[in-house]
């Protein structure tokens, strides 16, 4: 064969996987987005706002992480000021919102496609939660206790050093956020007790409701799912 015919061959091959492989790139970005399913619940943190910790999964992805805050996204939590943490407290809850983000300091495994990475600026998994604003009526402020449900959607980012490509994950639900009254320094009123984010369907808006003493909360917290199914009743009725 001669010289410039085996040149040509080999720059033709050359430029097949070139092509092939943005082919493959483009493919994986311009990929529909993971559907995820799961939950993901948020407490007080110890020292800068919120700590959230989530267990969802979709199609040949997964991850189990948790964020416990940090100084690089201070006051930038979706409910402060409902929340006590160090440095920034504001007194009781009367209006806030449910959501929250994270931006690549988040601690635990995720998996794509059948192989394991630990959640890292490298490994990064960012993401975001959006819910409506809500303002507490003057009426439960001081109550013992006050539920607010809420629909969310959920967007995320992951990008593994070993793909070299950005993965997008979806998903929505409904949140609902129990507010509590304590004391912290020198203010009483409700704060944060927890919020558990529930995959799936999701309620038409925010309702704000009293639910019972401190002592039934762990009851309560038990039949969440029912509370649920009975705020969409109510809705359609209206």
């Amino acid at each position: 064969m001669p010289r410039f015919l085996r040149v040509s061959s080999l720059k033709f091959i050359q430029l097949l996987a070139i092509v092939t492989l943005s082919l493959v790139v483009s493919a994986s970005v311009q990929a529909d987005p993971i559907t995820v399913t799961g939950t993901a619940t948020l407490v007080n943190g110890s020292n800068f706002g919120p700590q959230i910790e989530f267990n969802i999964s979709g199609q040949n992805f997964s991850a189990d992480v948790i964020d416990g805050g940090g100084i690089d996204r201070f006051m930038h939590f979706g409910i402060w000021p409902c929340s006590r943490s160090a440095g920034a407290l504001e007194g009781p809850c009367t209006e806030a919102n449910l959501g929250y983000s994270s931006q690549s300091d988040l601690r635990g495994p995720f998996t794509i496609n059948g192989m394991t990475f630990n959640a890292s600026v490298i490994n990064a998994l960012n993401f975001q939660l959006l819910s409506p604003s809500f303002v507490i009526p003057p009426d439960l402020l001081d109550d013992a206790a006050v539920l607010v449900t809420a629909p969310f959607t959920f967007t995320g980012l992951f990008f593994t050093e070993l793909s070299g490509v950005p993965f997008t994950v979806e998903g929505q639900g409904t949140v609902q956020l129990l507010l509590t009254r304590q004391t912290a320094g020198s203010f009483t009123g409700l704060f944060l007790e927890r919020a558990d984010y529930r995959f799936g369907s999701t309620v038409d808006g925010v309702t704000i409701e009293s639910v019972p003493e401190p002592t039934t909360l762990a009851l309560l917290f038990s039949g969440l799912a029912g509370v649920a199914v009975r705020l969409r009743k109510r809705s359609r009725q209206h």
